[in-house]
C-alpha cells in the first residue's frame, strides 16, 4: 500500500506559500494607496490656512432695557357740568384745538340772570340812598346810623351779584386748559348733571409714558435717563424722550418700580392709552470689541487667535457684554490688534495662516448710533 505523508505534506506547503503571496499581494496594495494620501496629507499640513481677519475697535456697549409702556396726556380731563342744567348752546366740534378759557358749552341761566338784574338794582338803589344821606349827615340833618344802615344793605347787594355772577359762570362751561377736544357726548337740549361727560379735552403735544423698571436697574436710572419709545401703530417711529419722575414705593409683588418720562409729540401721533415699547439707554459704556465668531471657548475660558510673523496665535482674553454678532473684550486685547475672525477650525497654536481678506460678519456692521440690544 503507498505511503501518503509525502503528498499530504506538499499540500500543506502549497498552501502556505499561496496565502503567504496573497497576504504579501495584499500589503503591497495598500502601501501602495496610502503612500500618495499620506504625502499628501504632510504637504497640506505644511501649507498656509486661508483665514478672514477682524480688527479690534471700540463700539458703544451702553446696556439697554426694554420696558412695556402706556401713553398718558400731559393733562386730561373730561368736561363735566358742575349743575344739573340743560344745554341751550354748544361752541365746538369734534376734534377741536382750543385755548384755555374757550366757551365750549351754555347752560340754561334764566333765573340767575334775573337774580344778577335784581342785585345790581338792589345796589344801584342802596347807592343812591348812601348819597342822599351822606349829604344830609354832613348838615347835621339825619344821624349816622341811618347811613351806615345803607352801606350795609349796599354789601349785602354786592355779595348777592357776586353770587349770581358764579352762579352764572357755572352754566358757561370753558377750557380749563389748551388741548384737544374729542367726541362731543351731548346735543343741545340736553338735561346734564355732575359727572356727566360733554366732551375729553387732552394736551398731547407733549406726552407722559408710564413703564415698569425691574428693581435690580434702580441705581442705574434716575430723572433724565434718555429713552426710546416706539409704537407699532405709530408706523414704527421713534421718539426721543427723557425719564421725569419715579414713583416712590417699589412694588413688592413685581419687585420693580413705576417710572415716568416725558415725549415730544407734535405730530400727535402718540394717543393715550397707545402701547408703546420703551427702551432706556442705562450705562452707556465704549469698549473694546470684536466679532463674537472670533472667540474660541475653552472650558469656562474664552480664547481668540492673532497673527505674529504670518503663524496664529492664541491670547486668552475676559468678555463682558454682548450685542448681535459682537462681544466686549475687558482683558486681553488692545485697539487696533488684529483677530482672526473665520477659518478657526482646525486652527492650532503657530500653525501658519495666510490672509484672505477681512471678516464682512453674518450680520450688518455695527451702527453706533442704533446699538441694538446689549446682554448683559
Amino acid at each position: 500500500m503507498p505511503d501518503s505523508r509525502p503528498s499530504a505534506f506538499i499540500r500543506f506547503l502549497a498552501f502556505i506559500l499561496v496565502t503567504g503571496g496573497v497576504v504579501a499581494g495584499g500589503w503591497l496594495y495598500l502601501r501602495r494607496h496610502e503612500l500618495p494620501a499620506a504625502e499628501k496629507s504632510t504637504s497640506a499640513a505644511k501649507g498656509a490656512a486661508p483665514v478672514f481677519v477682524a480688527k479690534v475697535r471700540k463700539e458703544n456697549y451702553a446696556l439697554d432695557l426694554d420696558a412695556i409702556g402706556t401713553v398718558r396726556a400731559f393733562e386730561s380731563t373730561d368736561i363735566s357740568s358742575n349743575v344739573t342744567e340743560s344745554v341751550t348752546q354748544i361752541s365746538f366740534n369734534d376734534g377741536d384745538f382750543v385755548k384755555k378759557g374757550t366757551l365750549l358749552a351754555t347752560l340754561s341761566d334764566a333765573e340767575e340772570q334775573a337774580m344778577l338784574a335784581s342785585a345790581r338794582a338792589s345796589l344801584a338803589e342802596e347807592e343812591r340812598e348812601i348819597g342822599r344821606l351822606g349829604k344830609l349827615v354832613k348838615d347835621g340833618a339825619a344821624p349816622e346810623a341811618r347811613l351806615a344802615e345803607r352801606m350795609t344793605l349796599a354789601d349785602i347787594a354786592k355779595q348777592k351779584i357776586r353770587e349770581a355772577e358764579a352762579k352764572l359762570a357755572d352754566r358757561r362751561i370753558t377750557a380749563p386748559f389748551d388741548g384737544w377736544l374729542g367726541l362731543r357726548r351731548i346735543s343741545v337740549g340736553a338735561l346734564v348733571s355732575p359727572g356727566s361727560v360733554i366732551a375729553s379735552l387732552d394736551k398731547i403735544d407733549v406726552v407722559k409714558i408710564d413703564f415698569a423698571v425691574p428693581e435690580t436697574y434702580f441705581g442705574a436710572i434716575q430723572p433724565g435717563t434718555r429713552i426710546t419709545a416706539r409704537a407699532q401703530a405709530a408706523a414704527a417711529r421713534s421718539f426721543e424722550g427723557k425719564v421725569s419722575h419715579l414713583d416712590s414705593r417699589i412694588d413688592p409683588v413685581t419687585r420693580s418700580i413705576a417710572a415716568r418720562a416725558e415725549v415730544s409729540n407734535p405730530d400727535l401721533l402718540l394717543k393715550p392709552g397707545m402701547l408703546v415699547m420703551v427702551t432706556l439707554k442705562v450705562e452707556p459704556k465704549l469698549s473694546l470689541s470684536v466679532p463674537e465668531r472670533a472667540l474660541v471657548p475653552v472650558g469656562t475660558k474664552a480664547f481668540v487667535f492673532t497673527i505674529e510673523s504670518t503663524k496664529a496665535c492664541r491670547r486668552e482674553v475676559k468678555t463682558g457684554r454682548r450685542k448681535p454678532g459682537h462681544v466686549e473684550i475687558l482683558k486681553g486685547l488692545s485697539e487696533g490688534q488684529v483677530v482672526i475672525a473665520d477659518g478657526l477650525v482646525g486652527l492650532q497654536e503657530g500653525a501658519p495662516v495666510k490672509v484672505s481678506g477681512d471678516f464682512a460678519g453674518p450680520v450688518p456692521p455695527f451702527n453706533p448710533e442704533q446699538p441694538g440690544t446689549v446682554t448683559p
